[in-house]
């Protein structure tokens, strides 16, 4: 079973081979974790851990992929299709080991699937990344540890199949925010001062071409944030290389 690899490190796909989950649960038991799976915790996507419970996200973050609905033990979850680019609220789950698979709105065709390592009482988010014919579950444990008094926390990660290792800056810093990051990785959550009106943009490693921006992100004290680079570069539709913001805690 591959581990959920946090920090400012490479995370490897998934395996995809299927395996016999019928000894792993009770029907219940298995149902009741699909049922409490992705109810939203907050309105901002706030993960409240109780014990004997992990908290996960899923984003969207397959270019050119149409809706996808997410099954659990191959039962529908209650979370509603995603469109590329969103992200569902933290929802609790109770089982450990589950299979995850996702197919197309309408459809029973798994597009992909694997057996995720949650753990009890942990945060984490689950990008379905790359481009259609590649598409996979990428998971990252999500460390929502309480920011410095007066500063927030912003991570970094790259969803963006072909634009290559990438530095995100705070437009009009010399240093970037944080540097080389690759395709399928994000950086550690770091401190940063907050700001009512923030600019990021993101550039190919130690080059000095914006390929993509967003402008005037409020960034508040206390809480804690994911900038997530997604799309395609060089296209020009809606599967465009863009940044987005997710409001972890």
């Amino acid at each position: 079973m591959p581990p959920v690899i946090p920090g400012k490190t490479k995370i490897k796909n998934m395996k995809t081979t299927m395996m016999n989950y019928t000894k792993l649960f009770k029907p219940a038991a298995g149902l009741l974790a699909i049922a409490m799976l992705f109810t939203a915790c907050t309105k901002d996507n706030n993960a409240v851990v109780t014990p004997g419970a992990a908290a996960l996200s899923v984003i969207h973050a397959a270019p050119g992929t149409p809706e996808l609905h997410l099954k659990v033990n191959g039962t529908k979850s209650d979370l509603k299709a995603l469109t590329f680019g969103t992200a569902s609220p933290y929802g609790k789950i109770q089982e450990e080991n589950l299979e995850f698979s996702i197919t197309k709105k309408d459809s029973s065709r798994i597009i992909t699937r694997s057996t995720l390592p949650l753990r009890n009482g942990k945060n984490y988010s689950l990008f379905i990344a790359d481009i259609p014919a590649r598409a996979a579950f990428t998971l990252i444990e999500d460390d929502l540890s309480a920011p410095a008094t007066d500063k927030a926390k912003v991570r970094f990660v790259n969803m963006s199949p072909n634009s290559g290792n990438l530095d995100l800056v705070l437009t009009g810093q010399t240093a970037p925010v944080t540097t080389n990051t690759a395709f399928k990785a994000g950086t550690a959550f770091a401190s940063v001062t907050p700001g009512a009106e923030l600019n990021f943009e993101i550039r190919e490693n130690t080059k000095t071409e914006v390929l993509a921006k967003i402008e005037k992100v409020k960034i508040e004290k206390g809480k804690i944030y994911t900038i997530w680079a997604r799309g395609l570069k060089a296209a020009a539709d809606s599967t465009k290389l863009s940044l987005a913001v997710i409001t972890n805690k």
